[in-house]
């Protein structure tokens, strides 16, 4: 195996493609005892996608001792379409605050999350809306965290009020109402961040799920890149140590030439005698 790496110095866009993979037998373990975090995920997506790469520079080395190990690799191309659909780029350390689940992987998260951040920009045009709805200039739409959402209106106009305003406060020099399309934005905009965060864990337990239907071939495709890592590895130390490949005989017998100690040569300032 090694010497087919070294053939046309095979090992070092092996190696380039192998630099990036993550631990993914230790992913996988979590994976399977369901205490992964967001950036176990994220490695395994980015992991899975190179997989294209890797076989198809194991290809030409199909008659090798390597081509068994790149049947073992394999290909997760709908596995890893989920993945790369489903967790950000830099996902945080962990799931509790959310943030992990990317934008676009669900529509119902993506309403939830825009109800969230976009609440101003409703309060902005509900007010307008309303204004040229009933005409009264000292309309306004606010919120407060002990009322919710209201509209206000001075004291002088608050006799003009639509039939659907419901009246809701009282103060001083004005009242405050609210009507059945802004008691429904207020239900869906105050629960909406505790459900995008409920959703999202749903949503990331569905993702482990997912991937540990295919747990046991992923199993098998990181014990192959184990192996391939460490043959590259070799191959790469063979080339720039100089070493040279063990012929076996049927007879009895060690016979070393030219033999060198690695570990001593390498702190020695003075060359090695063989």
């Amino acid at each position: 195996a090694i010497a087919a790496l070294l053939a046309n110095y095979q090992y070092e866009p092996l190696r380039t493609v192998l630099k990036p993979i993550g631990d993914l037998e230790r992913i996988l373990g979590r994976i399977a005892l369901r205490s992964a975090r967001p950036r176990d995920l994220s490695r395994l997506g980015q992991t899975l996608i190179l997989f294209p790469d890797l076989l198809s520079l194991l290809k030409p080395l199909q008659e090798t001792p390597l081509g068994q190990l790149a049947a073992q690799v394999g290909q997760y191309p709908e596995l890893a379409a989920i993945m790369q659909k489903a967790i950000v780029e830099n996902p945080p350390v962990v799931i509790r605050e959310g943030g992990v689940i990317a934008e676009g992987y669900d529509a119902e998260l993506d309403d939830l999350r825009a109800i969230s951040s976009n609440a101003g920009d409703y309060l902005v045009r509900l007010e307008q809306q309303e204004k040229a709805r009933t005409g009264l200039s000292t309309l306004k739409v606010g919120y407060n965290r002990v009322q919710g959402y209201f509209i206000e209106l001075s004291r002088g106009q608050s006799e003009q009020a639509p039939a659907d305003y419901i009246r809701r406060q009282t103060l001083k020099g004005a009242e405050r109402f609210i009507t059945p399309e802004l008691k429904a934005f207020e239900d869906k905009a105050l629960s909406a961040k505790s459900r995008a965060l409920a959703r999202e864990k749903q949503l990331y337990e569905e993702l482990i799920d997912r991937i540990n239907e295919e747990l046991f071939p992923l199993q098998a495709s990181s014990y192959a890149l184990c192996e391939l890592d460490v043959l590259s590895c070799l191959a790469e130390r063979a080339e720039a140590l100089n070493l040279c490949r063990p012929t076996f005989a049927n007879e009895p017998g060690l016979m070393i030439r030219e033999g060198r100690h690695l570990v001593v040569e390498a702190v020695l300032d003075a060359p090695f005698v063989a």
